[in-house]
C-alpha cells in the first residue's frame, strides 16, 4: 500500500502531531494543512492497518528526520507489540550513516536491544534480512569504530538487496549505505555513481520517493557530479515542503555549482521550518545547519550586511540548542567564516569560542578546531604571532579527541596553513610556499564533509593569495583556477584570479574574471571594495 492512501484512525491521530505527513493524494482523512513527505510503498508488514504507519516511518527515516521516525515506530509497537517493524524502525533511527554523530553509549545500547528484540519477532525472509542489517551494525559493540560498523551495515544491506532486487526500500537503503562507506580519496567516485544510479532507479518507479531524492543529492554532492542532481535539487522541496532537512538538501547541489541565490532561498525556508520543529524542546540542528549554508552563500554574493544579520541571529538565539555536531559546526564556523571571507584578519585573531549557554563544547573537538584555525590564520596574517602559536597548540590538544578521518585530516591542513603564513611573515618564502603546497595536497586528497558548505577558506585560494604576495602571479592564477573548478563562483577566488591574470599580463582573462566579480555582486547592496576595484579595472584594461 502507498503511504499516501487513506489512513486508519490510529495513523490519522498520529500525523496531526508531526511535522511530516503522507501525500495528500487519496488521503481524504487528512486535513489540507498537513504537509506532505513523499511516497513509500509498503505492503508486507504486520497488518493492513499498520502498514501505512510503517511506510510513514520509513519516509521520515529517508528524510533523516530521525526523532519523529522514532515516535512513529513507537506507535507501531504500541499498536502491536508482536510487530517486527516497530523495534526495527526505532533501532534504525539510531543509525545516522551520513552524519558525523555516532550514537552515545546509552543510545547505542538502546538501539542494540531494539535490534535484538526485532530479530526475535522476525517471521518472514524479508524481516530476517532487514533485521540482519541492523544486527550487523550493532553486533560489534561500541568498541568497533563507527566506520567499521557502517561497513558491516553496508554489507548486510548488499545481501538484502541481492536477495530481492525488486524491493525498492532495500535498494534505497543499499544506496544510502554505499554512500556512507564510499572511499573519500577515490576520485573516480565509483561508489557514489553506483549509489546514485540505484537511487535513480527507485525514482523511476516512485516519482516522489523521499529516499531517492535525498540519496541522489548525497551521491552527486561532489565536483564534476553535481550537475547530475540539479533536477532533483530543484524539485525536492515539492515532495516535502515542511521538512527542514528536505528544504536544505538542494543547497548541497546549489553550493557545488555556485548557485548562491538558490541556496539562500532554500536555506531560508529550511531554517524557518526548523524553528517550528524543535528537538526535545531545543532549537534543532537543522536550523543551524541551514544558517551556515545561508551565510556562506551571502558572503559569496558580497552581501555582507545580510551575512552579518545571519550571524547575529544565530548568536542572538538563547538555548537550549540541539547538542549535535551540525549545531557545533555552524556556531564555531559562523564568526570565523564571516571574518575570514572578508579578510578581516585582525577580527579573526581576536575571536573566542561562541557563547551558547550550556552547550557541551567538550563533545565537539572538531568544531572547536575550526575556531582555533580562524584565530590562528587571522593572527598569522595580521601580526600577533603569539595568538597564532596559541591556536596551533589548541589544534594539537584537540587532535587526539577527533575521531572522524575527514576532520582529523583537516587539523593537519589547518596547522600547515597557519605555519605557512607565519613563515611568510618571517620572510621565509620558500618554507611558506612548501607548507602551503603540502596543505593543498592534504586537503585535495579527500572531499569536504556534507556538514560544511565549504572550508573556512579553501587552501588553494589561500595559496593563490600567497603567490600573489610573493610576486608569482602566473602560478597564483593556476591555483585560483584550480580552486574555482572545485568550488565554482567563489568571490575571493574570482577576484584573486582576475588580479593574478592582470599582474601576469593576461588582460583578456583578467577582464573575464573582473566581469564575473561585478556580475556576482550586482545585488549586494553593500559598498564593496572589490566590486569597485573590479569596475575600475574593467574601464581601464
Amino acid at each position: 500500500m502507498l503511504i499516501r492512501n487513506s489512513f486508519p484512525t490510529v495513523v490519522t491521530l498520529l500525523v496531526t502531531a508531526l511535522a511530516c505527513a503522507p501525500s495528500e493524494k487519496n488521503a481524504s482523512v487528512l486535513t489540507d494543512d498537513i504537509p506532505i513527505c513523499g511516497t513509500v510503498q509498503f505492503s508486507d508488514g504486520c497488518s493492513d492497518e499498520l502498514d501505512p504507519m510503517i511506510a510513514y516511518g520509513l519516509a521520515l527515516i529517508h528524510h533523516m528526520t530521525y526523532e519523529e521516525a522514532d515516535k512513529v515506530f513507537t506507535k507501531v509497537s504500541e499498536a502491536d507489540e508482536t510487530c517486527f517493524w516497530g523495534p526495527w524502525g526505532k533501532a534504525l533511527s539510531v543509525i545516522h550513516p551520513l552524519w558525523n554523530d555516532p550514537p552515545s553509549e546509552e543510545r547505542f545500547k538502546a538501539g542494540a536491544d531494539l535490534s535484538q528484540a526485532a530479530m526475535k519477532l522476525a517471521t518472514t525472509e524479508k524481516e530476517m534480512a532487514y533485521g540482519r542489517t541492523l544486527a550487523a551494525y550493532y553486533e560489534g559493540g561500541l568498541q568497533t569504530p563507527e566506520r567499521e560498523r557502517l561497513k558491516n551495515f553496508h554489507g548486510a544491506w548488499e545481501l538484502a538487496f541481492n536477495a530481492n532486487q525488486d524491493d525498492l526500500e532495500a535498494k534505497a537503503f543499499y544506496a544510502l549505505s554505499m554512500i556512507a562507506v564510499a572511499d573519500p580519496t577515490d576520485k573516480t567516485f565509483a561508489s557514489q555513481l553506483k549509489a546514485g544510479a540505484l537511487a535513480e532507479e527507485v525514482l523511476l518507479e516512485i516519482q516522489d520517493h523521499p529516499g531517492a531524492f535525498h540519496y541522489i543529492i548525497h551521491a552527486y554532492d561532489y565536483p564534476g557530479l553535481s550537475s547530475k542532481a540539479i533536477q532533483v535539487a530543484n524539485t525536492y522541496g515539492t515532495i516535502a515542503p515542511e521538512i527542514p532537512h528536505a528544504l536544505h538538501m538542494p543547497s548541497h547541489i546549489f553550493t557545488r555549482l555556485g548557485m548562491w541565490k538558490e541556496s539562500i532561498e532554500w536555506n531560508t525556508r529550511s531554517a524557518a521550518a526548523a524553528m517550528k520543529n524543535p528537538v526535545g524542546g531545543a532549537i534543532s540542528m537543522h536550523y543551524f545547519h541551514a544558517m551556515d549554508y545561508m551565510m556562506y552563500s551571502h558572503l559569496q554574493r558580497g552581501e555582507v550586511t545580510k551575512a552579518r544579520a545571519v550571524l547575529e541571529e544565530m548568536k542572538g538565539r538563547s538555548g537550549p540548542f540541539h547538542a549535535h555536531n551540525a549545531t557545533a559546526y555552524a556556531l564555531a564556523a559562523g564568526e570565523g567564516r564571516f571574518h575570514l571571507e572578508r579578510m578581516d584578519w585582525k577580527s579573526a585573531s581576536m575571536m573566542s569560542l561562541p557563547a551558547s549557554g550550556e552547550f557541551p563544547w567538550e563533545k565537539f573537538p572538531d568544531s572547536r578546531a575550526l575556531n582555533a584555525f580562524a584565530i590562528g590564520l587571522g593572527a598569522a596574517r595580521s601580526g600577533p604571532v603569539e595568538r597564532a602559536e596559541m591556536a596551533m597548540k589548541s589544534l594539537d590538544s584537540l587532535k587526539p579527541s577527533i575521531k572522524h578521518p575527514y576532520f582529523l585530516g583537516q587539523v593537519d591542513v589547518q596547522k600547515n596553513i597557519i605555519k605557512a603564513w607565519l613563515a611568510l611573515g618571517k620572510g621565509k618564502k620558500k618554507d611558506a610556499v612548501e607548507l602551503m603546497r603540502q596543505a593543498c595536497d592534504l586537503e585535495w586528497a579527500t572531499e569536504k564533509h556534507p556538514i560544511t558548505p565549504g572550508e573556512l577558506l579553501p587552501s588553494r585560494e589561500l595559496f593563490g593569495d600567497m603567490l600573489v604576495e610573493t610576486n608569482s602571479p602566473k602560478e597564483a592564477l593556476e591555483q585560483y583556477e584550480m580552486s574555482l573548478r572545485r568550488s565554482p563562483n567563489r568571490l575571493n577566488s574570482l577576484y584573486g584570479a582576475a588580479r593574478a591574470a592582470e599582474l601576469s599580463g593576461d588582460h583578456e582573462k583578467a577582464k573575464e574574471y573582473y566581469t564575473k566579480v561585478v556580475e556576482l555582486t550586482s545585488d549586494s547592496g553593500d559598498i564593496l571594495e572589490r566590486r569597485q576595484s573590479a569596475m575600475e579595472k574593467l574601464s581601464s584594461l
